[in-house]
């Protein structure tokens, strides 16, 4: 192996490992970016669940409107 493939190797290895390094800069910004959208996924269903709970009152509320309304009409 001469000297001028050496070098070749030496500067592919160093190209390699500087591309290593920007990907593993990008997977760390792809994580971060995935954990902020996991609590923003967290934070919708918790709102979510706040609006099935007053979905479920209001039907209540509804259903016992109805019976008073009954029961003033059988009066």
């Amino acid at each position: 192996m001469s000297n001028d493939d050496v070098l070749a190797n030496q500067k592919a290895i160093l190209e390699n490992q500087i591309t290593i390094q920007s990907n593993q800069a990008e997977i760390k910004s792809n994580q971060a970016a995935i954990q902020a959208n996991q609590a923003d996924i967290k934070a919708n269903q918790n709102k979510l669940d706040k609006i099935l709970a007053n979905q479920a009152e209001i039907v209540s509320n509804q259903q016992e409107i109805i019976a008073n309304q009954q029961k003033i009409l059988a009066k």
